[in-house]
């Protein structure tokens, strides 16, 4: 989006005293409740495992899982096992579901987070889990979640996904609010300026409140001082006392404090989902694609391997800490530069508040077509709209509304503000119940067009394809993106010192 564009919405919406709809469609998948999962986490200061875990989907409700002690490795890990037989459920890992992943689904399954901090948590139990050596029974389940949940991080980082959803990102798609940048972080906040209130005043006023309570994996510093330590102090006094009776009445004081702030963080993100749900807005129709290719990514990415694992073989699982080398990481790249093309593509057609975008950056025109020459097939187009846009010859622009109609530049005059265009359909087409003329009709002569840029994701596909393929050992990437496992440490005099570990134990 443009800033200026931005700037403009957000003083509407301030006039208005509410948040205000981004466009007329929503431009977010919600999928049936059975299908949604929502997922929130709590950890303790300072760690990075889970202290707490709500999990369930919109139709069920949520499950509470805590430990007493966060930094207690193995508590937190028989956690972790009761948390990944539901995810991996909801995922259908062939090991703990009768269906088994597949490509092609009616119905996504999803999962949502309230924000940010709980999708890291995500990378964070991946770095945990999915390459442990640790020695007990259930070890495989928890390299199972630490899989998923590295395939779950790495899908929510490619553009146009609809499996991995960021509730606060979610509401800033579909709602312009009148409030500031860092504030919009915060979900109870823009939960607090969506209730209904008397006037614009009443509702910052509760908003301000709803952000003085953490929805982060963190709790607020006087509840976990207040409230949390003791019990958890308590506990551990418990424990060296080898006190059964008193460790258990800790842990469950422990536990309904904890299962209290989930709850609150799981019922802010149904309340999200449910809002949305609500709206009158039609679905952007751009979003069905979306949706079929994240269903192919995240098969792609983990089901395949998964179904590959379940059978005895050994799958290659994608590193949590690195691309290896830098020829994978340049593929990688250029595999969500094409995402973000084909997204930009699939929604822009289908939503005038996201043409507006395109047009104010310059990526398209709005003109008249002033002439038709029916021998080449050539039109003239004078556009009034933008002053400057960036098209050059050989560009292809797209009538808004109808991507399959293409029409290649053939010539761009600035002083006139005129195109030369050749359309790239011939007879005359009939799209989505409306007919359109031939290429070299007449009466195209005097319509007047919303032209967009033509996003080449294909092409940006075909070169992730290329960067990633290896031409040989004296190819430049290779000289520069060794593999990065087997480099050596050097100390100050340039002597060996160690050799780098093929995999490190993380857990």
């Amino acid at each position: 989006m443009t800033l200026s564009l931005e700037t403009i919405r957000r003083l509407h919406a301030w006039r208005d005293g509410k948040p205000t709809p981004r466009g007329n469609v929503l431009n977010v998948h919600i999928t049936e409740p059975e299908d949604l999962l929502i997922l929130t986490f709590l950890r303790m200061g300072g760690e990075s495992r889970p202290w707490g875990v709500a999990i369930g989907t919109l139709a069920e409700g949520p499950q509470f899982f805590t430990a007493p002690e966060a930094r207690n490795r193995e508590l937190v890990g028989n956690m972790m096992v009761e948390v990944g037989h539901l995810l991996l459920s909801h995922f259908d890992h062939p090991d703990y579901s009768d269906i088994g992943p597949t490509e092609y689904r009616e119905s996504i399954r999803q999962v949502w987070l309230p924000g940010g901090t709980h999708i890291e948590m995500l990378q964070n139990i991946a770095a945990a889990y999915a390459r442990s050596r640790w020695q007990r029974d259930d070890i495989d389940t928890l390299r199972s979640l630490g899989n998923l949940c590295n395939a779950l991080f790495i899908e929510n980082q490619r553009p146009g996904q609809q499996t991995v959803i960021s509730a606060t990102d979610a509401l800033r798609d579909c709602y312009v609010f009148p409030t500031a940048n860092i504030r919009q972080g915060h979900l109870g906040h823009l939960l607090g300026w969506l209730k209904p209130a008397h006037s614009r005043d009443e509702q910052l006023d509760g908003a301000r409140t709803a952000e003085r309570k953490s929805v982060a994996t963190v709790l607020n510093p006087d509840v976990e001082r207040d409230v949390l330590q003791p019990l958890v102090e308590r506990w551990g006094l418990a424990q060296k006392a080898n006190d059964e009776n008193a460790m258990a009445t800790a842990a469950q004081g422990i536990h309904d404090a904890l299962t209290s702030e989930l709850r609150a963080r799981w019922q802010e993100t149904a309340d999200a989902v449910e809002f949305l749900n609500a709206d009158s807005r039609k679905r952007n129709v751009g979003l069905r694609d979306l949706v079929q290719d994240s269903n192919k990514y995240m098969f792609k990415s983990w089901g395949e391997r998964a179904l590959r694992e379940a059978a005895g073989e050994v799958p290659y699982w994608p590193n949590v800490f690195s691309d290896n080398n830098t020829r994978v990481a340049g593929r990688e790249f250029q595999k969500r530069n094409a995402s973000a093309q084909k997204a930009r593509y699939l929604l822009v057609h289908g939503d005038r508040e996201l043409q507006r975008e395109e047009l104010a950056a310059g990526h398209g025109v709005i003109g008249t077509v002033t002439a038709v020459d029916v021998k080449h097939k050539r039109w003239t187009v004078t556009w009034t709209y933008p002053e400057l846009p960036t098209l050059k010859e050989a560009d292809n622009l797209a009538m808004a509304g109808v991507p399959s109609l293409v029409l290649a530049v053939v010539s761009v005059d600035l002083d006139s503000k005129t195109l030369e265009l050749k359309p790239k359909w011939s007879r005359e087409k009939n799209v989505s119940g409306q007919r359109y003329f031939a290429a070299d009709d007449g009466r195209w002569k005097g319509r007047h067009l919303v032209l967009l840029d033509d996003a080449a994701h294909g092409l940006t596909e075909r070169k992730a394809v290329t960067t990633g393929k290896k031409f040989g050992n004296d190819d430049i990437v290779n000289l520069l993106g060794q593999n990065a496992r087997r480099h050596a440490a050097y100390d100050f005099e340039g002597r060996v010192v160690v050799d780098a570990p093929e995999e490190a134990d993380v857990s």
